[in-house]
């Protein structure tokens, strides 16, 4: 089915549709899954309603896709116009319709109607309000309308299912042994500042402990006190650590290993603990089902998971199903970086939910990754509140140089400035110095908003590239494995032990050509025709930069009027940097991305709320 077309199951039945189909709102699987509606209401609805029905089942479908849970039908018209690509349009064709005068539903109206269906069960092997628990003998009705969202039944499910658990550790009494002198003295003799006390007491005495902060905050040096507390009073404790991503699981590992050097003997096995995929933690390998559930529960007596916001809904549902009845969950993350690219936005929904699960919530402010009055520590601060022109200002004020406004049309001057470490990143590359040549390639880092456009990745790395290898006659430097590429993988590999997200450089080892990841689980040589998936890594998306810090870092952001311009994007990007920041980009695009937040429709805050039971004093 193209989108040019559209078959319908029956004469007319979603012809209504190919506008939305022209418009880049509906894709293939979302018509197909309105054309399965069609058949099942079997003539139940007739004319307007039906097709209010059938529509706001395809946008119930189209969700996960933009990272939405379910469809707000209040608000759907403003939001499909800024998730939804822009529909190319070749020359003599007629432009597609915009977003904005597509025939959409009177929003209250769609709404009363699936409020009227479900309370009356109209349609009731279709939708449900998912208050009720479903019975094995009935089929499960493929839409939940729950709090004014309509739903596919398994991504409400998945919601539940995590509001569920969470609030199961909420409710969980803690165990005596947690409370042990020697955990207590070990947080006595620690540096901790108010804040990473409260969460430290906190966790020694719950099951579930939420650590929320920006960069530099000091999470891991929160959290590796906290286990070396534990550790104290039970040596033999089983710890497991995890990240979404191979990457942010390897920067775990080294950053708890350097803030465990620090500590007394009590935390010597912590320094050996390994940190592992959230995917390789819950057993999955190559296979497809994951081992551990509700069935086979994790084999730990307490689980961290760090970068948390890069946590989907869907992964999230599974490894609470999968946290034992005894078993510590500490969730560690920034919630006003980027969300997962799948669906959901937990750490942001459990931090903003409010009622009794903020109890569980501790957060830190204090950053120690860049000096507190730095220009790169206001700019955050101003993008995370919204202040596009105090941002604006910051920009232009000399007295902040570790921050710069570079319009696209100067951005020779950044480029010149990439490719000078680029070429040195070569020459220790060339020497087989493989250490340096990845810390060289990794101190400039080209962060883009989008792989494609005027100043996205593939752009910019085609551009970098071509200038580092300009003017080189060496025979090492030909070739796709040209010696002192930078590479980063872009899939997992277990045989290899490597994950996505690690980064590795092409160096001269003898006669031959070696590529060698210093920072990830397998730092030894491997011959290029090993490798998998890679990806030329002279620039990345911010997206793929989450979990990474970089001496300088460079922000390529798009036209005003991309859905990917968003604040969280710009947040994410800025605060990779522990020095630098240059934002490539007119002040235009920056005013865009702070003025337009990511507003994922989710109800899993919704589901959370509840009686506040009251946070540490301390705090207030």
């Amino acid at each position: 089915m193209s989108r040019s077309h559209i078959t319908p199951p029956a004469p007319n039945a979603v012809r209504f549709l190919q506008p939305f189909v022209d418009a880049g709102v509906l894709e293939t699987v979302d018509v197909a899954f309105a054309n399965f509606i069609t058949e099942q209401l079997n003539g139940v609805l007739k004319g307007k309603h039906q097709r209010m029905v059938v529509l706001g089942a395809a946008l119930a479908a189209r969700a996960p896709q933009h990272g939405h849970v379910g469809v707000d039908l209040g608000t759907i018209a403003t939001t499909a116009a800024v998730d939804s690509p822009t529909v190319p349009v070749r020359e003599n064709e007629t432009p597609p319709p915009q977003v904005s005068d597509l025939p959409w539903p009177e929003g209250e109206d769609w709404l009363n109607l699936f409020r009227t269906m479900v309370r009356r069960a109209r349609i009731p092997e279709i939708l449900t309000d998912g208050a009720s628990p479903l019975l094995p003998s009935l089929p499960k009705q493929p839409l939940v309308f729950h709090n004014d969202l309509l739903y596919l039944q398994r991504y409400f499910n998945y919601e539940e299912s995590v509001s569920t658990a969470l609030n199961s550790l909420l409710r969980s009494a803690p165990a005596a042994s947690t409370l042990d002198p020697e955990s207590v003295a070990v947080l006595n003799s620690s540096a901790l500042e108010m804040a990473q006390r409260v969460a430290a007491d906190h966790a020694l005495s719950h099951r579930l402990t939420v650590l929320s902060g920006g960069p530099g905050t000091g999470k891991t040096f929160t959290i590796t006190r906290i286990l070396a507390a534990l550790l104290a009073g039970n040596p033999e404790l089983r710890i497991g650590l995890a990240a979404p991503t191979g990457k942010a699981a390897g920067r775990m590992k080294e950053a708890i290993q350097a803030a465990a050097a620090e500590l007394p003997d009590a935390a010597s096995n912590l320094a050996g603990t390994e940190a592992v995929t959230v995917h390789r933690l819950l057993g999955r390998g190559d296979g497809i089902r994951f081992q551990h559930g509700p069935d086979r529960p994790l084999p730990l007596d307490v689980v961290v998971v760090d970068e948390v916001s890069m946590v989907s809904l869907p992964l999230m549902s599974r490894l609470l199903s999968a946290i034992g009845a005894n078993t510590k969950l500490i969730l560690v993350g920034d919630p006003f970086q980027l969300a997962s690219v799948e669906a959901g936005a937990v750490l942001g929904d459990i931090t903003g939910s409010g009622g009794r699960i903020q109890k569980a919530i501790v957060s830190l402010t204090a950053t120690k990754r860049f000096e507190a009055r730095s220009g790169i520590a206001f700019l955050a601060d101003a993008i995370r509140h919204g202040n596009a022109e105090l941002a604006l200002d910051l920009l232009a004020d000399p007295l902040h140089p570790d921050i710069t406004l570079v319009h696209p049309h100067h951005r020779r001057q950044v480029l010149d400035l990439v490719v000078t470490t680029g070429k040195l990143s070569l020459d220790a590359a060339l020497e087989g110095d493989a250490v340096r040549a990845a810390t060289l390639a990794n101190d400039v880092k080209v962060l883009c908003a989008t792989r494609r456009g005027p100043n996205g990745r593939d752009i910019w790395q085609k551009e970098i590239e071509g200038a580092v290898l300009a003017g080189v006659t060496e025979t090492a430097f030909r070739g796709r494995w040209y010696v002192g590429r930078p590479v980063m993988v872009s899939a997992n590999d277990y045989l290899l032990n490597l994950f996505n997200g690690d980064t590795g450089v092409v160096i001269q080892s003898g006669k031959q050509r070696a590529v060698i990841f210093p920072e990830s689980a397998n730092p030894q040589p491997l011959a290029p025709a090993q490798l998998g998936m890679v990806d030329t890594w002279w620039a990345m998306t911010v997206h793929k930069s989450q979990g990474s810090e970089f001496q300088h870092a460079v922000v390529a952001l798009p036209e005003p009027g991309s859905p990917i311009l968003t604040r969280e994007m710009l947040y994410t990007g800025v605060t990779r940097a522990q020095h630098q920041v240059t934002i490539v980009g007119t002040a235009e695009s920056v005013q865009a991305a702070i003025r337009q937040p990511i507003r994922r429709a989710t109800g899993l805050a919704r589901l959370l709320q509840g009686a506040d039971i009251g946070r540490d004093p301390r705090l207030s």
